[in-house]
C-alpha cells in the first residue's frame, strides 16, 4: 500500500474533523441526550406514580359505590319498614272505625227493635182490648154483667200500661 500524502491528509483531516467533533459538537448532543433520557425517566416514573395513584383512587371510588349501594339499600329496608308500619296503622284504624260503625248500627239497631216490639205490644193490647169488649158485648147482656166488663176493661188497662212501662225503663 502506498501511503501519499493525499491519505495522510485526509487522515489528519479526519482526526481534526473528529477532535472538532469531541470538543464543540458533541458535548452538546450528550447533553440533549443525557437531558432527554432524564426527562423520559422522569416521565416513565410520573406516570408509575400516576398509574399508582389511579389504582389507589379506583379503590376508593369502588369502595364508595359499594357503601352508597349499602346506604341505598338500608334506606330502601327503611322504606319499606314504614310503608309496612303505615300500612298496619292504617289498617289498624279501619278496623277499630268499622267496629265503630258496627256497634252504632247495632245499637240503631236494637232501638229500633225495641221501638217496633214496643209498639206491637200497644197494638196486641188494644186489639184484645177491643175484640175482648166486642165479644163480651156481644155474648153478654147490659144488665147481666156489667161489673165483669168493667173488672175485664181495668184488668187489660192495667196490662198495657205494665207492658208499655216495662219497655220505658
Amino acid at each position: 500500500m502506498n501511503l501519499n500524502a493525499t491519505i495522510i491528509g485526509q487522515a489528519i483531516s479526519f482526526i481534526l474533523f473528529v477532535w472538532f467533533c469531541m470538543k464543540y459538537v458533541w458535548p452538546p448532543i450528550i447533553l440533549a441526550i443525557e437531558t432527554r433520557q432524564k426527562e423520559i425517566e422522569e416521565s416513565l416514573i410520573n406516570s408509575k406514580k400516576a398509574k399508582d395513584e389511579l389504582g389507589i383512587i379506583q379503590k376508593k371510588i369502588e369502595q364508595n359505590i359499594l357503601e352508597s349501594k349499602k346506604q341505598a339499600s338500608n334506606i330502601l329496608h327503611e322504606a319499606n319498614k314504614q310503608k309496612v308500619l303505615i300500612l298496619d296503622e292504617a289498617r289498624t284504624n279501619a278496623l277499630l272505625e268499622s267496629k265503630k260503625i258496627i256497634l252504632n248500627a247495632q245499637s240503631e239497631i236494637d232501638v229500633n227493635i225495641m221501638n217496633a216490639r214496643e209498639n206491637l205490644y200497644k197494638e196486641i193490647v188494644d186489639l184484645s182490648i177491643l175484640i175482648a169488649s166486642k165479644i163480651i158485648k156481644k155474648n153478654i147482656s147490659k144488665n147481666d154483667n156489667i161489673h165483669f166488663l168493667d173488672d175485664l176493661v181495668v184488668s187489660l188497662k192495667k196490662v198495657k200500661n205494665n207492658v208499655c212501662n216495662r219497655y220505658y225503663f
